[in-house]
């Protein structure tokens, strides 16, 4: 069995799977050499010239849903399937209760060449935003706000008073980009945080782009200014009230916001953004948009992300019928249905509902869904600015290849839904 686990492993190596000889000797020497090129190759970076780790395939105590052959079917496929793509990021799929892949391929960090391994943290960018609606709607089971509540309940100083927490939540407030703000009005030597934000547009007031509550449009402002009611109705920063009230309690050891207000915000373990130039990358340094929380800003894993689904799977930190009312579809004053949530952006595949979230931000390209009915997984974190839509679709179509090969022509991403949402 562990013979042809190896067989395997390398064959996408010709010339290992062929050197396997007839009889014990010739298994011993294949077996050898097999162990010398396992070292040799983590070592050197040889498959593609890249960095590559992994981790054995990890299954919950119950009745196993999927044999050894087609786990590994799923990890031999998959491997080929990025290394022939160049992906440079880390990637977990499960389905059933079973991580079927689990690992990460290139660099952390292109100066140095410091490796990715599946414990390294990566910006999440938009899926952040999961987190962010999640906290709000635990101070609401705490009994310490409804997002029904105006927002000016909870942020005196907020200069819309017809726009509530929900709005925010489901991106039906009309506010305009707090990027733009910054962009134009910030002029301090160090970012500004979120306070400083709600100072921008009282000092420079903005109109609303359309009526609350009557339009979607995707708003990184709006989970800013959540990230500062969660700040309002804890009495906490939101750095912190994320760590003690999620992170730890579910067990996220790599999970955490990155803090450019705190002395020393910097992970060293955490990955860098990169954009390709000529044949190489270049590093992509923080802006002053780091400084504020709520719409990006969280690092973390595959590992602790594949935590977090588990988590919502299992009514963990919020009960079953809150996730219910996270993942239902948003209705506008006229009654039309929005493919959006409380935080979660919704589809379908195959027929069956998804629940997910893309991020785009400074050299990160992140995607995180959840097939609601078929409890399957598909986490996929990148640090370089290439479109990763594409490697959506073949992984995802990979996981389900069963159900896919009895259609015609198998269902797809649109890119420009994908990036609309990826937020910035």
């Amino acid at each position: 069995m562990l013979l042809k686990r190896i067989q395997k492993v390398f064959s996408f190596i010709p010339f290992l799977s062929q050197s396997l000889r007839p009889g014990l000797t010739g298994n011993i020497f294949f077996l050898i050499i097999s162990l010398a090129m396992i070292t040799f190759i983590a070592q050197s970076g040889l498959i593609d010239n890249r960095q590559y780790s992994e981790l054995e395939p990890v299954k919950e105590e119950s009745t196993p849903a999927f044999t050894d052959d087609e786990i590994y079917f799923f990890q031999d496929t998959i491997t080929q399937y990025l290394l022939n793509r160049q992906f440079n990021g880390s990637v977990l799929l499960a389905r059933n209760g079973t991580v079927l892949v689990s690992r990460s391929f290139g660099f952390a960090d292109f100066r140095s060449h410091a490796p990715l391994t599946q414990e390294t943290p990566f910006q999440l960018a938009s899926i952040s935003k999961t987190f962010t609606a999640a906290a709000v709607l635990l101070l609401q089971d705490q009994g310490r706000l409804s997002i029904d509540d105006p927002v000016a309940d909870h942020i005196q100083e907020f200069p819309y008073p017809q726009i509530t927490v929900r709005m925010l939540l489901n991106h039906t407030s009309g506010l305009q980009n707090y990027m733009w703000l910054v962009e134009r009005y910030w002029r301090q030597p160090h970012p500004p945080t979120n306070e400083d934000m709600l100072r921008l547009f009282n000092t420079y007031p903005r109109p609303l782009d359309f009526r609350s509550g009557t339009r979607f449009a995707y708003s990184n402002t709006g989970y800013a200014f959540l990230g500062l009611l969660i700040e309002r109705v804890s009495g906490q920063r939101f750095p912190h009230f994320m760590q003690t009230q999620i992170f730890d309690p579910l067990d996220m050891p790599n999970t955490w916001v990155y803090d450019l207000h705190n002395d020393n915000p910097a992970k060293t373990d955490r990955v860098f953004g990169f954009r390709s130039w000529g044949r190489g990358h270049i590093v992509i340094p923080d802006v002053d948009h780091d400084g504020v929380f709520g719409d990006k800003g969280i690092y973390s894993n595959v590992l602790d992300l594949y935590t977090w689904d588990r988590a919502i799977s299992g009514g963990k930190l919020l009960s079953e019928t809150v996730w219910h009312q996270a993942f239902d579809y948003t209705r506008l004053g006229n009654n039309r249905p929005v493919n959006y949530g409380l935080g979660w952006r919704l589809q379908t595949f195959l027929d069956k509902r998804v629940v997910h979230h893309p991020g785009r931000w400074n050299g990160f390209r992140t995607s995180f869904k959840r097939f609601i009915e078929d409890d399957a997984t598909l986490i996929l974190l990148s640090n370089t600015n290439r479109d990763i839509t594409p490697l959506i679709n073949g992984l995802q179509n990979i996981l389900f290849h069963k159900e896919i090969a009895a259609l015609s022509q198998p269902p797809a991403e649109d890119p420009d839904v994908y990036d609309e949402l990826g937020g910035q």
